[in-house]
């Protein structure tokens, strides 16, 4: 927070200037909350170099063929049996490892339409587990449902597979992909895919081959049930694969167009009012889950307030409660920081693990073995700590999470000398 705020504040100045001579004031006015937006407009995502038309197509293929180059794994269609599907947009994708075969699935269901859930996403409709030491013999009988327990049995057994080079029987998991990009017309073609909806497919793929590549001994730790403030790091990290020439290179067809350029970078004006914004919701969020709120006379509007006079650059607005309309400070309760968190991981992680050579498959296999195959099953600080070559991280503790943090200062330094 002390970092971020002189870089926020100078932001901040520019934005008074700007709304000074918008107003024709004599002096610098005070920037208010919806001054951000109207006098600084997000720039629209852009990729770092130009690139032709992308359809879902082309995408998926640039996914796939990364995945290959990564772990050896490609995506397939594949053809879904009748009632398998919930709506005829669904596509059934395999995932194919080049020794293993098939190891899971995915139902792509991309298209906007009515009545379906909003936003993008990733669920989880079977995590992966070791089913061979189930123990079937001791499950609880009643009388006249024996049968009902063998067909049960035989149901589960269709999803148990042994493969290659794998110790154990395993159920093998099946994810849903759900985003809401338009629909193709017959009148205007394929659909041509917006730079954030490429980037929220990629962020969206990063947590479907977590669920995909995690092999563990119980569901309830397999791929993205894992940590809260562990979990963004796949999917975040994919997004810094947007970044490099070589994996755009990817989306190339017949790949006779030259697509490795050089890449140019381009960030958000205010980037540091957004951080430094996400900082104090972070630090709410601890309050929320305190044992301030105890005390019979809290007052979480109050605590708001507070804050913003306390820490904050822009004023609290009287009469207002922005806290009741954040979904996230109860679905991430105590854990909103996260993004953050996991943004810093995933910056060291691509700076130092992949960005020399995105298309490594050692590279690929070391993040693969290291991390993603555990799932929830190990302790992430252990897991980053030997990506990283860095074993103290394995502790997890005070120093663990100052170093975190002095990376994300790194980022913040190096993105505000670009500007």
């Amino acid at each position: 927070m002390d970092h971020t705020r002189p870089f926020a504040r100078r932001a901040l100045h520019t934005l008074a200037h700007r709304k000074q001579e918008h107003h024709g004031l004599s002096s610098l006015p005070i920037v208010q909350a919806w001054d951000r937006d109207f006098y600084c407009p997000p720039d629209p995502p852009a990729p770092p170099i130009p690139l032709p038309p992308l359809t879902l197509g082309t995408v998926f293929m640039g996914l796939s063929r990364l995945f290959k180059h990564l772990y050896g794994v490609s995506l397939r269609p594949a053809e879904s049996a009748p009632g398998e599907t919930w709506h005829a947009d669904v596509h059934k994708l395999e995932v194919v490892d080049e020794d293993q075969g098939i190891i899971g699935w995915v139902y792509a269901d991309l298209f906007a339409r009515r009545n379906k859930a909003s936003g993008a996403a990733h669920y989880t409709v079977r995590c992966s587990r070791r089913a061979d030491d189930d123990d079937e013999a001791g499950d609880l009988t009643l009388e006249g449902e024996e049968h009902r327990i063998q067909e049960s049995q035989s149901f589960e057994a269709v999803k148990r597979h042994r493969l290659p080079k794998q110790d154990g029987v395993y159920q093998l998991p099946l994810v849903v992909l759900l985003t809401e990009v338009a629909r193709p017309t017959i009148s205007k073609g394929p659909t041509i895919l917006e730079w954030h909806e490429v980037l929220t497919l990629f962020h969206e793929m990063g947590h479907a081959m977590h669920s995909m590549l995690g092999r563990t001994e119980y569901q309830n730790v397999s791929g993205t049930r894992c940590a809260t403030d562990f979990v963004e790091l796949p999917s975040i990290l994919m997004e810094h694969f947007l970044n490099s020439p070589d994996v755009l290179s990817l989306f190339d067809a017949d790949s006779t167009t030259a697509l490795r350029q050089t890449a140019n970078h381009h960030h958000d004006p205010c980037h540091s009012i957004d951080t430094y914004s996400q900082i104090l919701l972070a630090a709410l969020d601890q309050v929320y889950h305190s044992t301030a709120v105890l005390n019979p006379s809290f007052d979480s509007t109050a605590e708001l307030a507070n804050l913003h006079n306390a820490r904050g650059l822009i004023p609290y607005l009287p009469g207002t409660s922005f806290q009741t309309q954040f979904g996230h400070l109860f679905g991430y309760g105590a854990t909103y920081y996260s993004y953050l968190f996991d943004r810093a991981i995933a910056s060291r992680v691509w700076t130092k693990i992949f960005s020399k050579d995105p298309l490594s498959r050692e590279t690929g296999n070391k993040y693969r073995h290291e991390v993603l195959q555990y799932g929830g099953g190990r302790d992430p600080w252990v897991m980053v700590g030997k990506l990283l070559g860095s074993p103290e991280l394995g502790e997890g503790n005070a120093d663990a999470m100052r170093e975190v943090g002095r990376w994300r200062i790194e980022d913040e330094v190096g993105v505000m000398g670009r500007h």
